[in-house]
């Protein structure tokens, strides 16, 4: 059961708190339930536009941000190509990790 009562500090609702199993951290829920406590604020997701319900500093639906910030079904990005090769500036005749230092 849910341990003190206030307000959530992005949509205002009243929330309870219980701890996680591990006792680490106290987690938002509602009041009288172990529900997660979810904003109903309606958001824009910036990466496809659909609208879902979450707090005001949420900027991605949970679809894109399970996505690494894709719209689902958008393809992924192209693979960067790996930097070319840089030849050696000596012929390593000199070996600095030999004594004498």
């Amino acid at each position: 059961m849910a341990q003190s009562r206030k307000a959530c500090r992005d949509c205002g609702e009243p929330i309870g708190f219980i701890q996680d199993a591990q006792k680490t951290r106290w987690i938002p829920v509602d009041p009288g339930t172990e529900n997660r406590h979810v904003c109903q604020i309606d958001q824009v997701c910036e990466s496809c536009e659909k609208t879902f319900k979450g707090a005001s500093w949420m900027k991605v639906c949970s679809e894109c941000y399970r996505s690494g910030g894709k719209a689902p079904g958008e393809a992924p990005a192209p693979a960067r190509p790996s930097r070319t090769p840089e030849p050696l500036q000596d012929d390593m005749s000199f070996d600095d990790d030999k004594p004498p230092f």
